[in-house]
């Protein structure tokens, strides 16, 4: 900013600047921006701003290291991209514990039928027995008779 501007450039710069903080922010009020956490960029500066980026790369190239160093530094769009990576970590970990309850889930199944197989098994020997002592003794098998 070594050289005086017009009164249009100074204009510009502080629709730039008032642009860059707002994104910073994650406040931007340009359609395209709003609710939304914006990657900082000049495109989406001069968006912001209402300006073309052409005067960002001839007129303001101070503004365009200032543009620069936001994106480089922290912001919403920073802690958003931590907290995707939060999540999918977590997602992945969620998935790995459906797939085993699955495997658990089967496991479990199979013992179940099997269970029930022998409780019918056991369930249908009882009621011979239950039948032959009901009958007496003359019902027994001769095996059972001679001792």
């Amino acid at each position: 900013m070594s050289e005086p501007r017009s009164p249009s450039a100074t204009s510009a710069a502080r629709a730039y600047r008032a642009a860059l903080a707002r994104l910073v922010r994650g406040e931007g009020r340009h359609p395209d921006h709003q609710g939304r956490i914006v990657r900082i960029s000049p495109a989406s500066v001069a968006r912001e701003a209402g300006k073309s980026r052409n005067p960002l790369y001839t007129t303001h190239r101070d503004i365009l290291d200032e543009i620069e160093a936001a994106a480089e530094g922290p912001g919403p769009s920073k802690d958003l991209a931590e907290k995707v990576r939060e999540l999918e970590a977590e997602i992945a970990l969620l998935r790995a514990d459906a797939k085993r309850h699955v495997e658990e889930k089967r496991s479990l199944a199979s013992q179940n039928l099997a269970l029930l197989h022998r409780a019918r098994t056991v369930e249908g020997q009882l009621a011979s027995v239950q039948r032959r002592a009901a009958l007496g003794p003359a019902a027994e098998p001769s095996a059972m008779r001679r001792r």
